[in-house]
Parts: C-alpha cells; structure tokens; sequence
C-alpha cells in the first residue's frame, strides 16, 4: 500500500465549472494462502430455507448484515428486499454452504407510463429523479452516476473492481418532455454480497437491474453483486443490466460457474469481505487547475466544488491524493462539463511520484 499524490494534466479543458467523479480501478491485490473463507458469521439469523416467495424488510438489520447458518433457496421461490432506513447493501454471512436453485433479486424499482415518481433504488442503489409535472421540472437521478435532469439513464456502477466498499447503481434522471407526460427515472440496481465458508452453488440466478423508466426519462444503472467462498459454482445466472451495467465480483479459489453472467465481471480472490474503517481505498480530488477542493465535495452543478476561469491555462493540473490502495493500482478521473460529453484521463503508474 501506498499513499502518494498523483498529478495528470488535463490537456485542452477549458471549463467556466465541472465536476469531477473518480472511480477507482484497482488491478491487483498480493496473493493469499489458500485456506477456507472466514466469513465471520456467528449464525445468530438461524437457517435461511424460504418455501414461498419471500420479501425480506430488511429494517430490522440497520446494517445490512444477515448471519447465517446456511441458505438454501429451492426453485420457483424469489427473495426480493426492502431497504432499511440507512439503504445499505444487503450482505449475507453463512457458516456453511448456500445453495440458489430459485431466485435472490436486489433490483432498482420501475415506473410505469406518466408516473412522475422516480423508482426507489434496490438495497444499497440510489433512487430515480422525478418526472416533469406542471411548473416542477425533472430532476436529476440520486447516486454518483445519477443520470442528468431530462431522461438521462444513470451511467455505470461507480464501484470499483473489487466491489470493496460495496456500491450499487444510481438513479434515472426523470422526464423532461414538454409535449409527452413524463415519467420518473428508473431505480437504480441494489447490491448484494454473499460470503459461505464452503461454496456457493448458484442454479437459480441472482439479479441486480437498473429499474425500467417511465415515459422519457432515463434507466437506473446495474447494481452490484459480490461472490466469496472456497468454491463458486452452477449453470444459474448473474444479472446486471440496464442501459449501464453494473458489476459482478467472484472472490474464490475455485471458479466452476458455467452459467450466465452480465455485467462488468472480475474474479480472483482477496479476503476483504467487509472492510472496518482503516481498511478502506481513500481517493480525494485535491485540487484542480490550482484552485484547492474541499475535503467533502457536493458535486452538484449548482454549487461547483471547483469554479475555473475560463482563460485558465491549458493544460490543466489535476492533482489527486489516494491510500489504502495496492502498488499498480489504476486511477480514472472522470470529468463531466455542465454540457457535453465526458472526458475520461487514466492516471498509471508513470504518474506516482
């Protein structure tokens, strides 16, 4: 681990504002010993076996953390979730083995036809904006890659590779037709983590979709689903779609998943499985063009986190501050005008100094 300043120019940007969303792709962590996977879990929640469809209100886990003995969900049963108040991902710790023959969904909510309302993220996914509706404008879709007022689809999971912290999708901006009754944006994709001690078997499938919009608004992105045990199999599936993706993560040392999977896909094995405080990547935007950034940036377009002149020099420096991330780690700053398409700078090793 390191923790360095990383400087990149900016060449040619010559912005009045922007915001700056950093995403952090991590390519590699040290190999660890091959021993069973420790998940922590005490047990306390019993055996999860649902004969019957099965909507679990996760408000009596504020953090979303389920101990398990085992889990076995049997064919023609789906387990779907409310979000509890904090909406955190929902993480399933089991002594044992789990075993998916059914159905386990962490998907963003939908909205029908001229329904204004944004749908509500999935557990750990962000809400849809609202729809346009008289003299109330669309708003944009909640989340770091929530899409922009105006129908805008919510952009891809900001989760890094190694889904550590665990991150699901953001919202749908909502309608903004001014001939057409708009709908709210799609919810965005939840997240959902799941550590067995001894394999996981998935014949079944596990879904975290963006929710569908309304009329002329925009998709809630894919969420997040995260895989750790000794053994990793199945002819099941493993589903993020939406009009982004999100990401699928498989920590094991035995990969013999044969099934379906869509989403932005890793695999390996890191022991992380819920990281405490002083475990967790730190990546600050500290400064751009020289104009220094607060510590806790809005990245809201109505109160610019940096204001640039716009006879600011080109290039401009963009200087970023990381730790608690593994040498050979790659960096993406993301840099997103008021209008325009985005622009996408790839810090790499050479940049460390």
């Amino acid at each position: 681990m390191r923790n360095n300043a990383i400087q990149r120019r900016a060449g040619g940007v010559k912005l009045s504002s922007i915001i700056l969303c950093v995403t952090v792709l991590v390519a590699g962590l040290p190999a660890w010993g091959r021993a069973q996977v420790n998940t922590g879990s005490n047990g306390s929640d019993g055996a999860f076996n649902p004969t019957v469809n099965t909507t679990i209100n996760m408000s009596t886990h504020p953090t979303g953390i389920y101990q398990y003995s085992s889990v076995n969900i049997p064919t023609n049963v789906t387990v779907t979730f409310i979000p509890n108040a904090n909406n955190t991902p929902v993480y399933w710790l089991v002594q044992n083995g789990v075993t998916i023959n059914g159905v386990v969904s962490v998907s963003g909510q939908s909205v029908n036809g001229p329904l204004t309302q944004g749908g509500v993220g999935g557990p750990g996914g962000y809400r849809g904006g609202d729809g346009a509706l008289g003299n109330s404008p669309s708003t944009a879709g909640q989340g770091p890659g929530g899409g922009g007022a105006g129908g805008q689809h919510g952009t891809y999971n900001y989760g890094n590779a190694f889904l550590v912290p665990l991150l699901g999708g953001s919202g749908g901006g909502g309608g903004n037709n001014l001939t057409f009754a708009n709908g709210g944006g799609g919810g965005g994709g939840g997240a959902i983590l799941i550590a067995a001690s001894t394999s996981i078997t998935v014949n079944g499938s596990i879904s975290a979709f963006g929710g569908t919009p309304g009329n002329n608004a925009g998709y809630g992105s894919g969420g997040a689903i995260r895989l750790v045990a000794s053994q990793i199999s199945g002819s099941g599936s493993m589903d993020t779609y939406a009009a982004n993706m999100g990401r699928i993560r498989f920590d094991t040392y035995d990969n013999e998943f044969s099934g379906y999977v869509r989403g932005q896909f890793s695999s390996g094995f890191q022991p992380i499985i819920i990281p405490s405080a002083g475990q967790l990547p730190q990546l600050t935007v500290t400064s751009v063009g020289g104009v220094p950034l607060s510590a806790s940036p809005t990245g809201v377009l109505s109160t610019p986190d940096a204001v640039i002149s716009a006879q600011q020099s080109s290039p401009m420096p963009v200087v970023v501050n990381c730790a608690n991330l593994p040498l050979g780690t790659a960096i993406t700053v993301t840099i997103r005008p008021i209008s325009g398409e985005h622009t996408d700078l790839g810090l790499f090793g050479e940049d460390y100094f």
